[in-house]
C-alpha cells in the first residue's frame, strides 16, 4: 500500500486529512468527504494476508448489523487501485479508557461502572445478533465527545469477534479463520477457555473480560500477572485472585462479589448472560449508568424496572446466527 500523507484523495472523494494512527496491519486517518463535507475516520488494511483480509471485511459486516449508539458507524466500504480495503467509520473524538488508567491509575468504582454498562449496551446487542466480541479491554473503549463535551462510550475492535452457530457449535470463527488452539484476544483480560483455544468461547468469554476490565479500572492492576498467554495461564493455576476488596477498600459492600463472579475460572459459574450482569452492576453506578442496565435488559429481551429475579428468569438466551 503506498504512503499516505494530508491531502491525498482516496476512492475520488475522500481527501486525508492526517494519519492518527498506525500498527503492524494497516493505518487509521482523518479523512473529509469532498462533496459533503463531512468528517470521517478510513481504517485501511495494509500488507493483508487472507486471514486478515476476511477478518477486515467481517468486522466491517458485523459493525454494520450493529445499531447502538455505542458503535462507531459505517459509513462506507471499498478498495484502492491495488486492492487494498478500506472501512469509512465514523470519525471519534476523545481518548480510550487505556488512556484514562494511564494518566489516573484507577477509577472510582461508580464511574467505572457508569463506563461498563455503556459499553455493555453494544455487547448486548452483539450478543443477541450471535456474535462475541473476545477483545475487550480498556484500548476498546472509547471515550468519545460530542457538542458540548459530553461522553460516549464507543466499544471498538469486532475485528477478532465470532459468530455462533447452532448447526456447527464446534466451528465457532465465522469462515473457519481461527486454527484449533489459537487463541485471539488480550492475554490481561481473556478467559480462560479463550486462552486455550478462541474456538471454545461463548459470549460468557466477554463477561469474563468485563469484569477484568471492572477489577483493572477500580484496583488498578489485572485479576493475573503476566504479559503472555503461558504467564496469565500460570498466574491463574497458582496464585489465587487477589480479593478486590483488599485492593480496592474503598468498593461498597457487595460489588467485588459482583466482579469475582464474573472473573470465574469455570464459565458455568459466571453471570449467565450479560443482562444478568448488567442487573447486579447497576446499583453500583450512578443514574447515567442504571439506564443503560435498563437498555441491556431491553435488548436482551427482559422488561424494564422489574424486580431482579422476575427480570432475571425472563432473559432470553443468546439466540445464535450465520454471518
Amino acid at each position: 500500500m503506498f504512503e499516505l500523507s494530508a491531502g491525498q484523495i482516496i476512492a475520488d472523494k475522500y481527501r486525508v486529512d492526517a494519519v492518527i494512527g498506525a500498527g503492524g496491519m494497516g493505518v487509521v486517518v482523518a479523512a473529509t468527504h469532498l462533496e459533503l463535507g463531512q468528517r470521517v475516520a478510513i481504517k485501511l488494511l495494509r500488507d493483508a494476508t487472507p486471514e486478515a483480509l476476511a477478518r477486515f471485511k467481517r468486522e466491517a459486516r458485523m459493525l454494520v448489523k450493529l445499531k447502538s449508539q455505542h458503535v462507531a458507524r459505517v459509513f462506507d466500504v471499498g478498495a484502492l487501485d491495488d486492492d487494498t480495503p478500506f472501512i469509512v467509520m465514523e470519525l471519534l473524538d476523545g481518548q480510550d479508557l487505556s488512556s484514562v488508567l494511564d494518566a489516573r491509575g484507577r477509577l472510582r468504582v461508580d464511574e467505572a461502572v457508569d463506563y461498563v454498562l455503556e459499553a455493555a449496551e453494544a455487547v448486548a446487542e452483539a450478543h443477541v445478533l450471535g456474535m462475541v466480541h473476545r477483545d475487550l479491554k480498556p484500548a476498546n473503549v472509547f471515550l468519545a465527545r460530542g457538542p458540548g463535551g459530553a461522553e460516549t462510550v464507543k466499544v471498538l475492535d469486532f475485528g477478532v469477534s465470532k459468530m455462533i452457530e447452532a448447526s456447527a457449535p464446534t466451528e465457532t470463527t465465522a469462515g473457519g479463520l481461527t486454527n484449533e488452539g489459537v487463541a485471539v484476544g488480550s492475554p490481561g483480560y481473556m478467559a480462560p477457555e479463550q486462552m486455550t483455544s478462541s474456538r471454545d468461547v461463548d459470549a460468557r468469554a466477554d463477561i469474563y473480560s468485563l469484569g477484568a476490565m471492572l477489577y483493572r479500572l477500580v484496583t488498578g492492576q489485572n485479576p493475573y500477572k503476566g504479559g503472555s498467554l503461558v504467564s496469565v495461564l500460570a498466574s491463574m493455576a497458582i496464585d489465587p485472585l487477589a480479593p478486590l476488596k483488599s485492593l480496592a477498600p474503598e468498593a461498597p459492600d457487595g460489588f467485588a462479589a459482583v466482579v469475582e463472579r464474573c472473573l470465574a475460572q469455570e464459565r458455568d459459574q459466571r453471570w449467565p448472560t450479560i443482562a444478568h450482569l448488567a442487573q447486579a452492576l447497576a446499583p453500583f453506578g450512578t443514574r447515567r449508568g442504571r439506564e443503560s442496565a435498563q437498555q441491556v435488559l431491553a435488548t436482551m429481551g427482559a422488561p424494564a424496572n422489574v424486580p431482579a429475579p422476575f427480570a432475571a428468569s425472563v432473559v432470553r438466551p443468546v439466540r445464535s446466527s450465520v454471518s
